[in-house]
């Protein structure tokens, strides 16, 4: 397996989509490192192989009655990708940020 070197850690919360918006959404926290657009999340299938995903813009979001500000990662997802994303449950876990990746 080839490793890419780690930009940031992202701590997922929880993921959704928008479908009419052909977006999918992964919100959390940056627990290391940073994160940009155009920059890549690794979503771990298993111990030893994810599939990369293009993030496409990050939002800064508060809750109510919330102290902490967490963080919104946006991508551009097609019907059949965000299926499949939404298949992954990509939830309370973490995930890698690279600037390498494959669409």
């Amino acid at each position: 397996m080839i490793t890419k070197p780690v930009q940031g850690v992202f701590a997922v919360i929880d993921s959704f989509a928008i479908k009419s918006r052909n977006e999918f959404y992964l919100i959390g926290e940056l627990t290391e490192g940073k994160i940009e657009p155009m920059w890549f999340i690794n979503v771990p299938l298993n111990k030893s192989l994810s599939i990369t995903v293009r993030i496409k813009s990050t939002e800064d979001v508060d809750f109510t009655h919330e102290k902490g500000r967490y963080k919104l990662i946006i991508v551009d997802s097609d019907s059949e990708s965000t299926e499949l994303l939404l298949g992954l449950n990509i939830g309370s876990e973490t995930v890698n940020i690279t600037i390498d990746g494959e669409d």
